[in-house]
């Protein structure tokens, strides 16, 4: 007699398990690592230290690029566990805590924004559970998403307040109270993360879609749209008047570069290219599976299903394509409304279109966890040797150690995965299922297995160490040239160094001078009487080199 199949869409308490194996390794055991990471960990750490919590700043400077919202919540995670935790740990753990409230979110409005097709879902054998998890395991299994979610990162922030307006955004028909406090305390929120730009599209979704809706013209969601502009009013104005309050000009800095610098950028076609080829495989499997479903809705009544996230993603679409410089961040928001259409569509993905997701999902990730592993035994035993050499040679002087208890976990979570593709059922819901598990099952191995030899590469903390004990102890002022945000950060955190940089023009009479440059170029150093009295770099970083100099004295 046959084992019967695994169900699908997950029981609560397995679908709990996979979000926690997707969401908790990485967040701690390892320092603060290039580049947003570390900006992040850094700006906490100054409102954890100084106390003054208006403003966000990065090595003494001020940091008018973003709001303080993440700063806030991550420097209050350092406080309170910093006995149990090294700060840099706690403060990453605060963005775990946004994005589990992003998870939660994306499920509640999954769920409440697709009821209006509960009277089919019967039909196709779903329910209002399983398309919420179908929206939040099509979220976690944005393959962009993975890296960025276990980083100290403002967009973390950003994104809990977003998915929250979404939530707000299903609710308006029903419960007009209910959604205009999400939609309020959703953008609030997202606009103390990140300015007033990331909150356009949500706003611009909200506005039309009455055009668009008819449920959305009714006195309902009249009460909502209205109780959500009450709601979000304190959250637009506090902040910035206490701002402006204090120091008009940094105010005028702040609303500058978070808000008027994106919109005043004219569009580029290099920037569109890029934006458009690296959504194509950061948004994977989203972005294919929405574009099914817009194609399936294209004979349906309109509903804000598919008008809400539509129209947001449009507008979103057009903001990443202005941003400068290029990056991976601005992208992160068009996920949810990505999730949010596909979704709705997974139950009715053509189960030719499902068995190949699938399929690739498992063969994938399958390949992937035996390359971690056999990378594993490479670097505790040496073979196979040419592994081996590859890992000496990309971090020299790295010396594995055997550890029993992350060799049991990562082989406990390998046995549930070759559980999982052999016994669920096949359904739709497999596609994303495998998907989200297998990027979970990669995360988790790579974290127990080769984090300790991630970390020696990656972390600033011995640089900074040999840099400090370079000095004078008394060094005084210390200029910098070419010093790049995520090292300052490292070296104010880990060695307490601050620098004047010279870029910004102002004038000083520094004993010591640092300088980042290429570590494939010698450049010839400052000029004037300066003598160089340390270099340094990360264990194998081709990328750059740390000079120190002193200014050497006048001869009598």
């Amino acid at each position: 007699m046959a084992a019967p199949r695994a169900a699908l869409p997950l029981a609560r308490i397995p679908l709990l398990i996979l979000v926690a194996v997707w969401l908790l390794p990485g967040l701690i055991g390892h320092d603060p690592w290039k580049s947003d990471d570390a900006i992040g960990i850094g700006i906490a750490h100054q409102f954890a230290r100084d106390g003054d919590w208006l403003l966000p700043r990065l090595a003494g400077e001020h940091y008018a690029g973003d709001g303080p919202l993440f700063y806030w919540i991550a420097a209050a995670f350092a406080r309170l566990l910093g006995g149990l935790l090294a700060q840099h740990d706690a403060a990453r753990l605060a963005g775990g805590a946004c994005i589990a409230m992003t998870l939660g979110f994306m499920q509640l409005a999954g769920r409440a924004l697709h009821d209006d097709a509960r009277h089919d879902s019967d039909r196709r054998g779903g329910d209002g559970r399983g398309r919420g998890d179908s929206v939040m395991l099509l979220f976690m299994g944005c393959t962009g998403l993975l890296l960025h979610a276990h980083e100290a990162i403002n967009e973390t922030a950003l994104l809990a307040g977003l998915a929250c307006a979404y939530y707000g955004a299903a609710l308006v028909p029903k419960r007009p109270y209910a959604a205009g406090l999400a939609l309020g305390c959703g953008l609030g929120a997202a606009f103390l993360a990140s300015g007033l730009v990331a909150i356009l599209p949500p706003l611009v979704a909200l506005l039309a879609t009455p055009l668009l809706v008819p449920d959305w013209r009714s006195r309902g969601a009249a009460l909502a749209l209205a109780c959500g502009l009450a709601v979000l009013l304190p959250w637009l104005v506090l902040w910035p008047a206490l701002l402006s309050a204090r120091s008009p000009e940094l105010f005028g800095a702040w609303f500058y570069q978070a808000n008027l610098a994106v919109l005043t950028r004219g569009f580029s076609l290099d920037s569109t290219v890029y934006t458009l080829q690296t959504l194509a495989w950061f948004a994977f499997p989203a972005w294919p599976i929405a574009f099914w479903a817009l194609w399936d809705c294209r004979r349906k009544p309109r509903s804000a299903g598919v008008s809400v996230p539509l129209i947001a993603l449009i507008a979103g679409l057009g903001i990443a394509c202005l941003a400068r410089p290029r990056g991976e961040l601005p992208l992160l928001p068009l996920l949810l409304p990505l999730a949010l259409l596909g979704g709705q569509a997974l139950q009715d993905l053509r189960r030719g279109a499902a068995n190949a997701l699938a399929w690739f999902g498992g063969m994938t990730f399958s390949l992937l966890g035996g390359l971690i592993w056999l990378g594993y035994c490479a670097l505790l035993t040496g073979v196979p040797p040419r592994i081996a050499a590859n890992a000496t040679r990309i971090e020299p002087g790295f010396v594995a150690h055997f550890a029993w208890l992350p060799l049991i976990a990562a082989g406990v979570l390998t046995l549930a995965w070759i559980a999982l593709i052999a016994k669920s059922e096949h359904t739709p819901q497999r596609s994303v299922t495998f998907w989200a598990a297998g990027l979970a099952l990669f995360w988790a191995l790579t974290m127990l297995l080769w984090l300790p030899w991630i970390d020696y590469g990656k972390s600033y903390r011995r640089v900074a160490q040999a840099l400090r004990s370079s000095m004078p102890k008394q060094p005084g002022c210390i200029a910098s040239l070419g010093l790049g945000e995520a090292q300052r950060a490292a070296f104010d955190y880990h060695a307490g160094i601050v620098t004047a940089r010279t870029e910004l023009g102002e004038r000083h009479d520094c004993r010591l001078m640092l300088i980042q440059d290429s570590a494939s170029q010698r450049e010839p150093g400052p000029v004037g009487p300066w003598k160089k009295i340390w270099e340094g770099n990360r264990p194998g970083d081709r990328s750059e080199k740390f000079r120190l100099y002193a200014r050497e004295k006048a001869a009598p």
